[in-house]
């Protein structure tokens, strides 16, 4: 019979422990307590897991953590459920202090004695994928991705063959392989439509698939339109989700049905992420920044209980997006001010991964570069561009693409056509390798505007042709509107005053829903020069137009300039981000 002592001490550990809030000072003290007591070997080992468990979640205390966790090894069977949590909470412990080789060491010994527990062999290969994908040991972490999808499919456990195979294409993805990838994902959906068992568990893989396959189709393969019902399927899969009352994702009938990818939060705002891409890249910078504005007030929720490194990453890339959308609608003062935020966020972030950091603060650059640009701050926005391209990791090509094309522009606006010549060569060595339809639709027209320099009118008009049919095809709107700007410029001069009536008009409608105000006025502009050259009665509205956009945009302009973050930021390209507190 088991000492009442125990008995009651437990009680009130647990009773502490579930309490509303709970006290987990109090629980502990209980559990101590009870560790005064002579108790079975086995007992003990649990009691020592409890206070491990408690120590890990709910303090800091990292040395008590460990203290406890290693008497739990030592005493538990061999091996058990005691042994193997333990041992996973331990190395989870080690990979927070950025000691990976101990807790890979204690995850092998885990993965070795797990064989014969399909849970735990199955928990313990995620935990280790997880780790060697945080130091980008992306051939390791396949490695055992592969033992999970080999074990799963002997115990003929589909879903967690399923969560695996993901896994793998989620891998691929990361380092830019979207053919492989998207062969990966083939066969996913109809083995999730097959499995049967919890709702939540099974919609919460299909939320993953459906992530997975947007991103490899339209940021991979920059097929914008094709993957718009995929979002759709993904959006309606979010609100079922969220129909269903959360603890049905407790109720557990098949321990290999529990791992889950993200918590609900964190999938609601993680598929507001997808919906702000998508609609930057079709153009639809409202939609883009409404969806923002509503998952960063999501965030703002979470984080008073959750401090995630994902939640943090997930912030600065709204930011991102936010800054993006602000400098095409020509808030410039608004897009500095958030460059600055953005800079706060970087500091405090902390990643363990250097590379992150450093990831991060280049991007940084890139979108200073883009202020710059804006500005026509052109010596600026070549030396932020130059500071992005220094160290970014050779393997981000679409980052390094997206840069260089910028530099082109600028190259371009200041007539240094020698230097536009060897990124332009860069560029399509890029092409080569990509099939992506954004890439492909970007660089036709940048090759188009270097045949135009050369006056290669005839190689020009098809390489705007080209970009104009893909930019169409996938709702590259944003693209699309100013390849048909160009062509307009391009038939002025030519003195076909008709067609380049036509292509200004057809980018006047496009950019007037993105908004773009700046390339409204430099079509606006090129309008009233057709206009006045063909004494056209809209010549005055239009003049009106061109006057109301410019004061608009100087105003921006003056009070983007004025700000003490416009000159603190603008000219740093070495160091620490000078952010203003």
């Amino acid at each position: 019979m088991a000492d009442p002592v125990y008995l009651a001490l437990l009680g009130s550990a647990e009773y502490f422990r579930t309490s509303t809030p709970p006290n987990y000072r109090l629980a502990i003290q209980c559990l101590q307590a009870i560790l005064t007591i002579r108790l079975p070997p086995l007992i003990e080992a649990k009691i020592h897991l409890f206070l491990g468990r408690l120590y890990t979640q709910h303090t800091t205390n990292v040395d008590m953590a460990s203290m406890h966790l290693d008497k739990a090894c030592q005493l538990a069977q061999m091996p058990d459920d005691i042994k193997l949590e333990s041992l996973c909470l331990l190395a989870k412990i080690y990979s927070n202090q950025n000691q990976f080789a101990s807790a890979i060491t204690l995850l092998q010994q885990a993965y070795d004695l797990s064989s014969q527990q399909p849970y735990w062999h199955c928990r313990i290969i995620f935990q280790i994928i997880g780790i060697y994908h945080s130091q980008e040991d992306y051939n390791t972490a396949l490695y055992y991705i592969d033992r999970g999808i080999e074990f799963s499919a002997r115990i003929n456990a589909l879903f967690c063959q399923i969560l695996f195979q993901l896994t793998k294409a989620m891998l691929r993805l990361l380092v830019k392989d979207y053919m492989d990838a998207q062969n990966l994902l083939k066969p996913c959906l109809d083995r999730i439509n097959s499995l049967q068992g919890n709702f939540s568990h099974i919609e919460t893989l299909r939320i993953f698939y459906l992530v997975l396959h947007i991103s490899c189709s339209c940021f991979g393969l920059g097929q914008i339109k094709s993957s718009k019902n995929a979002l759709i399927q993904l959006q309606q899969s979010i609100q079922n989700l969220a129909s269903r009352p959360e603890e049905e994702a407790y109720i557990i009938t098949n321990p290999l049905e529990q791992f889950t990818w993200l918590s609900r939060d964190h999938l609601n705002v993680l598929v507001y992420l997808l919906t702000v891409f998508h609609s930057m890249l079709s153009g639809r910078l409202e939609k883009a920044l409404k969806y923002a504005d509503k998952a960063q007030a999501q965030i703002e929720q979470i984080k008073n209980m959750d401090h995630s490194p994902f939640l943090m990453a997930v912030e600065m890339l709204f930011y991102e997006c936010r800054i993006q959308s602000h400098l095409i609608y020509g808030n410039k003062s608004v897009a500095i001010k958030e460059i600055n935020t953005l800079c706060r966020l970087h500091t405090a972030s902390n990643p363990m991964n250097n590379n992150v950091a450093i990831q991060r603060s280049l991007t940084l650059h890139a979108l200073l570069g883009f202020y710059a640009t804006s500005l026509n701050f052109n010596e600026a926005a070549e030396a932020q561009f130059a500071t992005a391209l220094r160290t970014r990791f050779s393997g981000d090509k679409e980052f390094r693409f997206f840069i260089l094309a910028n530099l082109i522009i600028i190259y371009l606006r200041t007539s240094k056509i020698a230097n536009l010549v060897p990124i332009l060569q860069q560029i399509n060595i890029e092409l080569n390798t990509t099939q992506s339809a954004i890439l492909h639709s970007i660089g036709n027209l940048l090759n188009g505007l270097q045949n135009l320099t050369q006056t290669r009118i005839h190689e020009a008009k098809e390489l705007f042709r080209r970009s104009a049919n893909l930019a169409s095809n996938e709702d590259l709107n944003k693209i699309l509107a100013n390849t048909f700007i160009v062509l307009g410029h391009m038939f002025f001069r030519m003195h076909s005053y008709q067609e380049s009536a036509n292509m200004l008009q057809s980018a006047i409608t496009i950019n007037q829903t993105i908004p773009d105000y700046t390339a409204q006025l430099n079509t606006m502009s090129l309008l009233r020069d057709l206009y006045h050259v063909c004494n056209d009665p809209r010549l005055a509205e239009t003049n009106d137009r061109v006057i109301q956009l410019n004061d608009n945009l100087q105003k921006d302009y003056q009070s983007a300039v004025a700000l003490a973050e416009h000159r603190h930021l603008l000219t740093w390209t070495d160091g620490a981000c000078p952010m203003i507190n």
